[in-house]
């Protein structure tokens, strides 16, 4: 049996094996777990994006690290560059992001 994520841990919902719906690829905290041994269901994770709470099996949760965040926030800082340079009609900037992405 593998250590159990401590609470309030991020996670990503990777996957929804035992088809209940769960919203996956949202993030998520834990914020209780259930020790017994003999009940698939171990972890209770919170997800803010809807207000919901699930009982999750481990297979379908995973930590979110810092690499993960970061990607998060460059995928979104260029949505930003890019709405700023289509307002402002500078097209280069477009250009020197997608000759960056593909360089």
């Amino acid at each position: 049996m593998k250590a159990m994520l401590p609470l309030m841990t991020r996670v990503v919902i990777q996957s929804d094996i035992l088809n209940l719906g769960l919203p996956v690829g949202k993030e998520a905290y834990i914020i209780a777990y259930n020790r017994q041994v003999d009940v698939a269901y171990r972890y209770l994770i919170r997800v803010p994006s809807i207000q919901k709470d699930f009982w999750v099996i481990e297979e379908d949760i995973r930590p979110l690290t810092d690499a993960d965040t970061v990607e998060d926030y460059s995928k979104e800082a260029e949505k930003v560059i890019i709405d700023v340079a289509l307002q402002t009609r500078q097209f280069d900037i477009i250009k020197q992001l997608k000759w960056k992405k593909n360089g």
